[in-house]
C-alpha cells in the first residue's frame, strides 16, 4: 500500500495535544506511571510499562507521531532513551535497533507483535504490530470492522493502551 497524505500539520498538532493532554491527566496514566516528554508539536515520547516479568518490571520508550493523526491512528516506535543509544552519535529518542534492550520480546500474541526490522517499502524499520497503529494500515494488513481504527472514537490512548496490554500480558518476556 501506498503511504496516505499526511494530515494538516497545524490541525494534527492541535488534536494531538489535546489528546495527549486527556491522556496524561487520565486513569491509564496514572495506574501504570506513564510519562509524557514533548519532542515537537508532532511528536511524543512516552514512558511505559512495566512489563511485568518474574524479576520485576521493565520500563520502555514509545515515540508516537501525529503524521496522520487522527484520520489514522498515530506512528508508533519503541526508542532509546538520550544516552542509551549504542551508537553515541545517534540521534536523541532514536529507534530502539533489533535486539537492543529497548525493545520488548514478547512471545506471539494474536492481536499484537513488534517487528525490530519489518521489510517496509522503503526498507526495513521497526512496525509496532496492531489496528491502534499507524505502521499496521501501510503494511498489507486487514483489520475486521471491530478492530478498525474509528476517527473520533479512538484516541491515542487506544494505542498506549494496547501496547500496554501487550507488556501486561503473560507474553512478555523482557527486554532483549
Amino acid at each position: 500500500m501506498s503511504l496516505p497524505s499526511p494530515a494538516d500539520p497545524q490541525i494534527a498538532a492541535a488534536v494531538f495535544a489535546d489528546h495527549v493532554e486527556r491522556a496524561q491527566a487520565g486513569e491509564l496514566a496514572r495506574q501504570h506511571g506513564w510519562t509524557f516528554t514533548w519532542l515537537d508539536p508532532l511528536h511524543v515520547v512516552v514512558e511505559i510499562g512495566p512489563g511485568r516479568t518474574a524479576d520485576g518490571g521493565d520500563r520502555f520508550h514509545v515515540k508516537l507521531g501525529a503524521e496522520y493523526y487522527d484520520l489514522y491512528p498515530p506512528t508508533a516506535v519503541f526508542v532509546c532513551p538520550p544516552g542509551a543509544a549504542s551508537d553515541p552519535s545517534a540521534p536523541v529518542w532514536s529507534t530502539a535497533p533489533p535486539g537492543s534492550r529497548w525493545l520488548p520480546v514478547l512471545e506471539p500474541l494474536p492481536w499484537f507483535a513488534i517487528h525490530g526490522a519489518y521489510p517496509f517499502a522503503d526498507g526495513p524499520g521497526q512496525l509496532v504490530c496492531c489496528s491502534m497503529t499507524f505502521g499496521y494500515y501501510v503494511t498489507g494488513h486487514s483489520p475486521t470492522a471491530g478492530q478498525q481504527w474509528r476517527q473520533g472514537h479512538h484516541t491515542l490512548v487506544a494505542t498506549l493502551s494496547r501496547i500496554q496490554d501487550a507488556l501486561d500480558s503473560p507474553k512478555y518476556r523482557g527486554p532483549h
